[in-house]
């Protein structure tokens, strides 16, 4: 039974639960990524061979991709703080676990595990953000909450180094599962208390009819057809054709390929191309997270100043600046190792930005049908196959094409999503209220053809 969230007028239980939601998926980030921190002392103390360790990283990151999905349609129907929970918990409990492993099959089967349990934590957050903030706070919460990224990066890093130089790789395992039960258990007793408050003082759903109390706007299911926009029972394949998110799912792989995929290969780019150290390939790649924080930033204020919060609009934007970055990239991608960095710099932190519409905003346009987590974890299980495909796909390309061909090759795929995203910029997608209407009024006939049927049969 899906559980029914209040939304929270207060401003300060509003700022607990974000900070609550901000520090499972800071903490997430420790244990997802100390793996590829600790994957070289492990190689080097042949505990895994390098092959062993790709294949590693590759069932985690399939299983997080599917996780994505089927836990956005569970989010929509189970307690979101328990799914968080146990999330999170689960994650620390397998990180613990690894630090005790040698074998690489358990190994591989452990880290799969946690690529599932990984992806119990964003669908609900999105979904508490939906049902509990207020419209003014949750546009905002959705942008912030993208900070996690660059500092869970560089926190599970630097303590991922700390605990290979002082313990071993073992304890870099050790040390997540510490911060990630920890976190949990605060998760926990922060939104044990949020509830209690929102049970106490908390506002009915946004469903349909609007009254007003004050300074405060509350929704309630007063009409049809305001019990009309709770579609939860429609169809995950009729809610996406009926809305239209078919159609952008050629700019969500893309972005998933240029976002993740191409973040992946910079070490190898810029050691390849200029010779470098992998020690300052490296810093490079560090310190992109940090720039494409303020692709997040740039994504809301474009949203809301220049293209009247339309998701698609805003991303043919930032498609476009990657474009002209790519072409820039392709002319003279070998002249400067710093003109190199700044270019791949904008091209991640515009997909960054395109993220931020697509996998956080425009899912928000799918609360009334209550399927704001299947929609968000299905729009980011296709951007990570973007990645997966990224992750072999340019391996393969660099090996047999070269650099040249490879980056014309993202050029052409962006070119390709940014005209997806200007010709479907006017298209606002969601399910609209005709449909719903439509739908009610068909089971409204039924309804009375059953109840006709009742009368007219004879004693």
């Amino acid at each position: 039974m899906q559980k029914k969230l209040n939304r929270i007028y207060d401003g300060h239980m509003q700022a607990l639960l974000f900070w609550m939601c901000w520090l499972v998926y800071f903490a997430s980030y420790i244990g997802r990524l100390n793996y590829s921190s600790a994957m070289p002392a492990m190689i080097g103390g042949s505990v895994i061979t390098a092959s062993q360790a790709g294949f590693i990283s590759m069932v985690y990151f399939f299983a997080y991709g599917a996780g994505q999905f089927l836990n956005g349609m569970l989010a929509d129907r189970l307690h979101p703080g328990k799914m968080i929970f146990a999330g999170l918990f689960a994650s620390g409990l397998l990180n613990l676990a690894m630090g005790f492993l040698s074998g690489f099959g358990m190994m591989a089967l452990f880290w799969c595990v946690n690529g599932y349990t990984q992806a119990m934590i964003w669908p609900p957050i999105m979904r508490i953000f939906a049902k509990m903030m207020t419209e003014e706070r949750k546009v905002k919460y959705c942008v912030h909450i993208t900070s996690t990224m660059a500092v869970g990066t560089l926190a599970s890093y630097l303590l991922s180094a700390a605990m290979i130089a002082a313990a071993g790789w073992r304890f870099v395992f050790y040390a997540a599962a510490v911060c990630m039960c920890g976190a949990a258990l605060v998760f926990w007793r922060g939104f044990a208390k949020v509830e209690a408050y929102s049970a106490k003082h908390g506002a009915a759903e946004a469903y349909g009819g609007v009254v007003e109390s004050g300074n405060v706007v509350e929704y309630e299911k007063t009409t049809e057809q305001g019990k009309a926009a709770d579609t939860g029972s429609m169809p995950f394949g009729r809610l996406l054709t009926a809305s239209g998110l078919l159609f952008l799912l050629i700019p969500v792989v893309v972005h998933g390929v240029l976002k993740d995929g191409v973040t992946s290969w910079v070490p190898t780019y810029i050691s390849e191309t200029f010779m470098a150290s992998p020690t300052l390939s490296i810093l490079v790649t560090t310190m992109l997270p940090i720039i494409n924080l303020t692709g997040a930033y740039a994504a809301q204020f474009m949203y809301r100043r220049f293209f009247q919060k339309q998701e698609v609009k805003t991303a043919s934007f930032f498609f476009l600046i990657a474009t002209g970055a790519l072409i820039l990239l392709w002319r003279f991608s070998a002249v400067n190792m710093f003109l190199t960095a700044g270019l791949l710099s904008v091209i991640t932190a515009s997909m960054m930005a395109v993220n931020t519409l697509f996998v956080n905003l425009l899912p928000l346009r799918f609360e009334k049908e209550g399927r704001v987590s299947t929609v968000s974890g299905f729009l980011n299980a296709m951007a990570y196959l973007g990645c997966a495909i990224s992750t072999y796909g340019i391996g393969v390309l660099v090996q047999h094409a070269g650099w040249q061909v490879t980056i014309f090759g993202w050029l052409a795929i962006t070119a390709a999503a940014m005209a997806v995203c200007f010709a479907l910029r006017n298209r606002v997608f969601t399910v609209k209220l005709t449909q719903r209407c439509t739908r009610v009024k068909e089971e409204a006939i039924h309804e009375q053809m059953d109840l006709s049927d009742k009368r007219v049969q004879p004693r």
